[in-house]
């Protein structure tokens, strides 16, 4: 009895021996409870962060998607009185309103704080709705009650068009990619509310007064729309009205001249020229270039000098934005020229600079020599280039020599047009060449058959205001700056002879006029002949002022002008460079 009754006891009762490590089952409980809750929320924090992976991975994704969404948003047309644009909201890291006016540039606004770029592009200008609003009493009052409300309906329709795309990109790509309804609705819904927020934003600040602080790019730097109401203390939404309705009337205004231009050129058979000159390094002359090309396919252009002032490193340095222009550059220098400017423009891989010799350029024939004297250090109104007339004259003569042996050993194939700095000492060019451009005097001037030698010969202006060379002196005097000028050149490609040319204006240092005047070259084509007087003299050229074909003198052996050696001669107000 007792036997069983302690076999009974010791199969009932619970073992209480070590564990494998040496501990009782009652230690050894605790420990395995703590392993479990570990194991648990090791589970729970593998699940959180593989939800938050795919939160992440879905935002990535319908981020990319709403972007795809929105560049495929199309532009929303407005008309503004005469004018057709279209406007655009875009996401942007750079809040601002921008207006896109080929091919005059652009101006920008800061305008709001919003990741939104408003962008309006003038598409074209009806240009009978652009005379008659100029004609009526009552268009531009028209304009300032209308103007408004059209970009504002474009603006507001673009923002709903915008919400809708960007939509339906991140609903799109997130639904293929994940393969789950509701995870798209949810990325569609969230890419309505960002775009809705951000509209939201921009409108919440917008400020009026940044319509009083435009940044110009382009032709444009300083616009006559906003000349009386830079000093303006305050903004509201009627002066903003009667701004942008002056706005749209300027713009109208440009495309008006521009089409005023006489039709009948086969552009097809011609080669377009731009002639600059006297840039003196000012940068918004290689902006006029750009934005000429963008209105008129530029074939090449032709620089006729002095396009630094002083040549030093700095400006130097400038002159490789001339190697992003995308053009056939051709380049003669000036009396400001020094041969590190030269050498720096034809380091350029569009730039051509002749020197005594001739090239074929955009198929013509060219011939050209940079200018003796060297004057960096002289003010212009010192006249001390005077000293240098000797030089000129001797310059002159040496390429016409050049020019009449080169259409000796070619025949068939003459040279087209000379190029020269300085147009005062004409005589070793006429009656050997059929036409010359030339700047120099800050001036244009057209002479047809000069002296009666069957020579055209095409002076320029300044196409940078003579920024550097006196172009300011005005300005401080409380005058109006110089104009900026430039000439395109139309060519037949058969003949190689001039058939047209357009003088055009901007009047200022930037955007305050635009004028362009076509003019139409006569059809009966002068013989050349050296006019009595004019022939080469048995010894033209000092030994010293030979210049090398493609090589130029050494500025050293340049004339440099000091003090006036002789009376000036008359020149026009604007003085020389």
């Amino acid at each position: 009895m007792d036997s069983a009754e302690n076999d009974s006891t010791t199969t009932d009762s619970p073992v209480e021996g070590p564990t494998a490590d040496g501990r009782t089952a009652a230690e050894a409980a605790p420990d395995e409870e703590s392993a479990a809750e570990t194991s648990t929320r090791r589970r729970r924090r593998r699940l959180r962060a593989l939800k938050m992976l795919h939160i992440s991975t879905t935002t990535v994704v319908a981020l990319l998607g709403a972007i795809v969404g929105l560049m495929l948003v199309p532009a929303t047309r407005a008309d503004v009185g005469p004018l057709t644009a279209s406007v655009h909201l875009r996401p942007s890291l750079t809040s601002e309103t921008v207006l896109l006016l080929p091919p005059v540039g652009e101006v920008s606004f800061d305008t709001h704080t919003a990741p939104v770029r408003i962008e309006a592009r003038v598409q074209g200008v009806d240009i009978d709705k652009a005379e008659a609003l100029f004609y009526s009493s009552t268009g531009f009052t028209e304009l300032t009650r209308t103007a408004p409300e059209a970009i504002i309906r474009a603006a507001a329709l673009n923002a709903v068009l915008n919400a809708l795309f960007a939509a339906a990109g991140a609903g799109l790509v997130v639904g293929l990619t994940f393969r789950r309804v509701r995870r798209a609705l949810v990325a569609g819904g969230s890419a309505v509310a960002l775009v809705g927020v951000s509209v939201a934003m921009t409108s919440v600040t917008f400020r009026p007064d940044s319509l009083y602080q435009p940044k110009f790019d382009g032709l444009l730097s300083q616009a006559t729309y906003i000349a009386d109401i830079g000093q303006a203390t305050a903004a509201d939404y009627q002066n903003y009205r009667s701004t942008l309705a002056e706005f749209v009337g300027q713009v109208s205004a440009l495309y008006i001249a521009a089409d005023s231009l006489p039709v009948g050129l086969d552009e097809d058979n011609l080669i377009s020229v731009l002639h600059v000159s006297d840039i003196h390094d000012n940068p918004q002359a290689y902006d006029v270039i750009e934005q000429l090309h963008t209105q008129f396919a530029i074939d090449m252009v032709i620089d006729t000098g002095d396009i630094v002032s002083w040549g030093t490193p700095v400006e130097t340095q400038q002159l490789s934005v001339i190697g992003g222009l995308g053009i056939p550059y051709v380049y003669v220098s000036g009396n400001h020229d020094g041969a590190a400017s030269a050498a720096k423009i034809a380091e350029q891989p569009n730039a051509t600079v002749v020197d005594n010799e001739v090239v074929e350029v955009a198929g013509l024939r060219i011939a050209g020599i940079g200018d003796p004297r060297f004057a960096a250090d002289d003010d212009s109104d010192a006249g001390g280039w005077r000293e240098g007339t000797e030089a000129m004259a001797a310059s002159g003569f040496q390429l016409g020599d050049t020019i009449t042996a080169y259409d000796e050993a070619h025949p068939e194939a003459p040279v087209d047009l000379a190029l020269m700095h300085d147009p005062t000492q004409p005589q070793g060019l006429e009656g050997r060449v059929p036409m010359v451009l030339s700047g120099h005097m800050h001036t244009s001037k057209v002479e047809l058959d000069r002296d009666g030698s069957g020579t055209d010969w095409f002076t320029v202006g300044s196409t940078g205001g003579a920024l550097a060379s006196g172009g300011v002196l005005p300005v401080l005097q409380g005058d109006a700056p110089l104009d900026l000028t430039a000439r395109m050149l139309y060519f037949d490609k058969d003949t190689r002879r001039l058939v047209a040319y357009d003088d055009i204006v901007m009047g200022g240092l930037g955007l305050v006029s635009v004028s362009i005047q076509r003019t139409q070259m006569p059809p009966e084509v002068p013989e050349l002949e050296v006019p009595d007087g004019a022939e080469t003299p048995e010894a033209p050229i000092p030994e010293d002022q030979e210049v090398q074909p493609g090589e130029g003198l050494p500025d050293e052996e340049r004339v440099t002008p000091t003090d006036p050696v002789s009376p000036l001669p008359e020149v026009s107000d604007a003085g020389e460079g």
